[in-house]
């Protein structure tokens, strides 16, 4: 018995680090952008980035106007509800090499009346805000 409470107090513990973190990385943030282990990656700049979208394969990018910087997500649903969980790939530029990852469960965790939606992988700590600008 003593055991499984220990299990389950480390359990409760990590998931309030996890859900602190969400927080400080992602829904405090407005701007465009992904976060990836609390770091930004990208963040989208109107005078300098360009948004794009593509309704045929739900794809999001986000890139700089030298193509230095970007991002790219294409989710297998579009991301519209809070507590949605849909299936994405996402890349992008890190610091030294550009990053990839193949079907993550994304979370919406908020969405606002101008179209962004706020995505979050817990696995993976990685924050994606989006804007769907259909």
């Amino acid at each position: 018995m003593k055991r499984f409470l220990a299990i389950l107090l480390s359990l409760v513990s990590l998931w309030g680090c996890n859900h602190n973190e969400m927080n400080e990385v992602l829904l405090d943030r407005d701007e465009i952008s992904i976060t990836w282990k609390g770091a930004p990656q990208v963040t989208y700049n109107e005078d300098t980035c360009q948004l794009a979208y593509n309704d045929s394969n739900l794809e999001y990018r986000v890139y700089n106007d030298r193509l230095a910087f970007w991002f790219v997500i294409r989710c297998n649903e579009k991301p519209v509800t809070t507590g949605q969980e849909v299936r994405a790939y996402v890349s992008w530029t890190g610091e030294r090499s550009t990053k990839a990852y193949n079907n993550l469960l994304f979370r919406v965790e908020k969405t606002d009346e101008n179209g962004k939606v706020w995505l979050w992988n817990a696995d993976n700590r990685i924050g994606i805000i989006i804007k769907d600008i259909i």
